[in-house]
């Protein structure tokens, strides 16, 4: 954890919100502020919380969807008393299309950063987020706090917007 930080490491710190977070934040001393910085800038972690973060979303959106498109299924099966291919094809497809989407944005975003095995099994619905993050942040003891913590941070924000919004309506 020695040795200051160069200005690529610092222009690239800057252009990562987990970076000005880490940077900004008052729990890291600076020996450890500077080691999450080379971490993050050094180690691409700062693409895999990216890709994390947009699996994470992309997991609310399909679960959604599914939530809606599978009972929907269901109830136009036992109205209707048929179970055929043409009823079970909109799901399926979905399905296979939601994975090789996701295997195309992870590969595309995390070549060279993670291997194959990692990119298959982050493309599973649901699974993506949490594995990438398990993945990366179990050696690290330090980082995984200062993910914790920004991840926390972040969730609130949301919190506030949606809260926000909620209350400009009413008002």
């Amino acid at each position: 954890m020695k040795g200051s930080l160069s200005y690529d490491e610092k222009c690239s710190c800057a252009k990562s919100t987990f970076g000005i977070y880490v940077s900004q934040s008052q729990d890291f001393e600076k020996l450890e502020k500077d080691y999450l910085v080379k971490t993050i800038t050094n180690n691409g972690f700062s693409g895999i919380l990216y890709v994390s973060s947009v699996l994470a979303g992309w997991a609310i959106v399909a679960g959604i969807i599914d939530s809606v498109l599978f009972p929907g299924i269901i109830v136009y099966a036992i109205f209707h008393g048929v179970v055929d291919y043409k009823v079970l094809t909109p799901p399926i497809l979905f399905l296979l299309g939601n994975i090789l989407a996701k295997l195309v944005y992870i590969t595309y975003n995390l070549r060279g950063k993670v291997k194959l095995l990692d990119i298959l099994i982050a493309a599973l619905p649901y699974a993506g987020s949490a594995y990438l993050l398990r993945k990366f942040l179990v050696k690290d003891k330090l980082m995984r706090k200062a993910v914790t913590m920004y991840l926390t941070s972040r969730k609130n924000d949301v919190k506030k917007k949606i809260l926000d919004m909620f209350s400009l309506n009413s008002q």
